[in-house]
């Protein structure tokens, strides 16, 4: 993915996890705006994932260890079709 296509999916994970925290009436929608070029490129570009087997031991696991953020992960998976 190139620069301008990651910035673009940064950008998408901004407005999704804004709007998942407007529809859920809560949340800290900085904490996932501050975040989301950081998961843009390990989205893209690092992290392997596995939706159809998640129990494969090749998947990586991610800890979002920022639990305001949460929107964020949920933004992600969207993101990469789950």
């Amino acid at each position: 993915m190139n620069t301008g296509e990651l910035v673009d999916l940064g950008q998408q994970l901004r407005v999704d996890s804004v709007r998942a925290s407007a529809a859920a009436g809560s949340g800290h929608p900085t904490s996932s705006m501050s975040a989301a070029d950081l998961m843009a490129v390990l989205l893209a570009n690092h992290l392997r994932y596995d939706f159809e087997r998640p129990a494969h031991p090749g998947n990586d696991r991610f800890v979002l260890s920022k639990g305001h953020a949460s929107p964020l992960l949920y933004s992600a998976f969207k993101a990469a079709g789950a």
